[in-house]
């Protein structure tokens, strides 16, 4: 079996723990990530880094979730690349959260198996993951 080398996660969460949190995970799934504090922070490093997957947070600082989501689709079609997939975290909000376009919407607190499932779904496996 040929594994494919680490994918790049950008993480835009403004509560630290949680960030580190979904590092970790990111981490131990054989994949490198990005924290941004906020969602400007993270759309100027999508745009510099280009990662396979985006996970954001809906409720954030200067630039939310719902308008990090739509400034990414819009680059990518105006690039005309795909966009990447992008998680959408929530505590609240959840009909918000729905519309405003990520593949996937993830409620906080979530279950870290739930997390690791979508890394699996979005991302290839990496190097030295699974044993062999």
């Amino acid at each position: 079996m040929v594994l494919s080398s680490p994918a790049l996660v950008l993480i835009a969460e403004d509560e630290l723990p949680i960030a580190e949190i979904v590092a970790d995970v990111v981490a131990d799934a054989g994949h490198a990530s990005l924290i941004a504090p906020h969602g400007r922070a993270a759309l100027d490093l999508a745009r510099a880094h280009r990662p396979a997957l985006i996970i954001t947070d809906l409720m954030m600082p200067l630039l939310d979730g719902a308008a990090l989501v739509a400034a990414l689709r819009a680059d990518a079609a105006a690039g005309g690349f795909p966009p990447p997939p992008i998680i959408l975290m929530t505590a609240s909000g959840v009909a918000r959260a729905a519309a405003v376009g990520a593949d996937v919407v993830l409620l906080k607190p979530f279950d870290l198996a739930e997390l690791e499932a979508l890394l699996g779904r979005f991302l290839p496996s990496a190097v030295g993951v699974g044993g062999t």
